[in-house]
């Protein structure tokens, strides 16, 4: 009687319908990597003007998740490219479908410095693009196509997350005063209902520049082996999405070669799929976004604001577009005069927001310093490194610091995410009690100590604007 009453319940459970809060998921890749033979491509990362690639060591991918829960989607993309710019994320959403109510799309990059320049920085000469107009517009068209085909691939899911700490030495150090290093690691696991993996999503933190700039091969970099161990050893996709990467957040390693990329992509995927995961608590799966304006403070970026408005429309303060001939002259002002604060350009950007179960992902526009994340002023974060370098000529007063509570005190749930260059590529953001540059025009000469994050920031007020707006998000979530 017992068998006969449990194989009916089952059937009744089998036979009902699922209930509309339900979980779907569906995940993939498709290969980005440029045709060096058909698109003239100019590799990007490293100094003032592109490296002619010479061959393809390992393909570059968009890795693809799609969620939907009830009537709200959210589609996950990760690219394995230096940076995404808020023009190129706004048209992937209209071409995928992604720019309605209840359907959102949070795009994050790898940062990869053996890839293809997509921000218009590296190219053949300073201030010549090396965007190749036909590849963008390929791969664009590519990941839009494959979001879509996902769609039609949905499929009951479980989500379960969790996180820990991952040592990062012999992995990841601070190339920066003061030595702090995010060691968060956290995954989140999408399962099918026949207990087969879908995907699993790794969050951590580091810049993919273990090839350095004499490296002229196409490469995913650390994050292309981590991914593919991944996928080895699950049978599911995998998504990478890095943290906070400022600082500068560097490989540990004593020599640049494959080998040592393959070896941090290895640990950090073997480490994400050791960590103890729950499914609860669960979220409903949201994705939720703050508008922001910045100011274009930083002097050089004003020189070139013609190869800027590619990412980016042009504003005056109060968002109105600026027309199109002030990307010249303004860009003439700013080599000759300078520009005063009535002609700063402007541009939007996003944080947002993603709970999916027990993740939540905090998404910044940009490569914050990590301790503009954790804190770790007080030495906590150093692992065995001293707080401030004994020989640095210019050392951070971090009595003046700012006090917690930091972004990931905030973020709460069992799988923490923290996702840099999320939704576009503002540069790095610093902390302004060290933010420190020389006032020339052309910021140079650079002051003693490690200061080149600032040449490479869009200014110093992008800082408190993105962390006044992700305080905001994450104090509305419940």
């Amino acid at each position: 009687m017992n068998l006969r009453l449990a194989a009916a319940l089952w059937l009744v459970v089998a036979a009902s319908p699922r209930p509309v809060w339900a979980l779907d998921a569906a995940a993939g890749k498709v290969d980005i990597t440029p045709n060096l033979k058909t698109e003239r491509t100019w590799m990007a990362g490293f100094g003032a003007t592109g490296r002619k690639p010479r061959g393809v060591q390992d393909p570059l991918y968009a890795r693809l998740v799609v969620l939907r829960e009830g009537n709200t989607t959210v589609a996950l993309v990760g690219l394995d490219l230096l940076g995404f710019y808020r023009n190129d994320v706004v048209e992937l959403r209209r071409l995928a479908g992604y720019d309605v109510p209840g359907r959102s799309l949070f795009l994050s990059s790898t940062h990869t410095h053996s890839g293809p320049d997509t921000l218009g920085l590296w190219g053949p000469f300073i201030g010549i693009s090396g965007i190749n107009a036909k590849y963008h517009a390929r791969i664009l068209a590519r990941i839009a196509e494959s979001l879509k085909l996902l769609e039609s691939q949905l499929r009951p899911a479980s989500a379960a997350g969790g996180h820990g700490t991952l040592d990062p030495r012999g992995l990841c150090r601070d190339s920066r005063d003061p030595q702090i290093i995010d060691p968060n690691l956290s995954v989140l696991k999408l399962t099918g209902l026949d207990g087969k993996p879908i995907a699993t999503v790794v969050n951590w933190s580091c810049h993919a520049e273990v090839l350095g700039p004499e490296n002229r091969l196409i490469t995913a970099d650390y994050p292309g082996p981590l991914c593919g161990r991944v996928e080895e050893k699950t049978g599911g996709a995998c998504l990478f999405l890095n943290g906070p990467i400022g600082g500068l957040m560097t490989p540990d390693t004593k020599i640049e070669n494959f080998y040592e990329s393959y070896r941090i992509g290895a640990a950090v995927a073997d480490a994400a799929l050791a960590l103890k995961t729950s499914p609860s608590p669960k979220r409903p799966l949201s994705y939720r976004s703050e508008l922001i304006r910045v100011p274009v403070e930083n002097s050089r970026y004003r020189m070139f604001l013609f190869a800027l408005t590619y990412g980016h429309r042009l504003l005056d303060k109060d968002g109105t577009p600026l027309p199109a001939y002030k990307r010249w002259s303004l860009t003439l002002k700013a080599i000759l005069w300078g520009l005063n604060e009535n002609d700063e350009p402007w541009v939007d950007s996003e944080v947002a927001v993603v709970d999916a179960g027990p993740a939540r992902l905090l998404g910044l526009p940009g490569e914050a310093f990590p301790e503009v994340v954790i804190g770790g002023y007080d030495g906590k974060f150093t692992f065995g490194r001293p707080l401030i370098t004994p020989d640095n000529p210019n050392p951070p007063d971090v009595s003046k610091a700012p006090k917690g509570p930091y972004l990931r005190d905030l973020v709460k749930a069992p799988a923490p995410m923290v996702v840099g260059l999320a939704n576009d590529e503002l540069g790095y953001m610093i902390p302004g009690y060290d933010f420190k540059l020389s006032p020339h025009r052309w910021m140079l000469p650079r002051l003693p100590g490690h200061h080149y994050e600032e040449t490479n920031s869009i200014g110093k007020s992008v800082t408190p604007i993105v962390v006044d707006a992700a305080t905001k998000l994450l104090k509305e979530s419940k």
